[in-house]
């Protein structure tokens, strides 16, 4: 196995991760935003 091949899959999950993050400080912002009166 390459080392592209070993590495790849540790990127793919870790960006995964930060994807699943993204989402949720995203919904903590809206949250944040409609407390504060902003935002629907």
């Amino acid at each position: 196995m390459t080392r592209r091949e070993e590495t790849t899959p540790r990127l793919v999950a870790g960006l995964h991760t930060q994807f699943a993050e993204s989402a949720q400080l995203g919904q903590a912002i809206q949250a944040n935003l409609r407390g504060l009166g902003y935002g629907g």
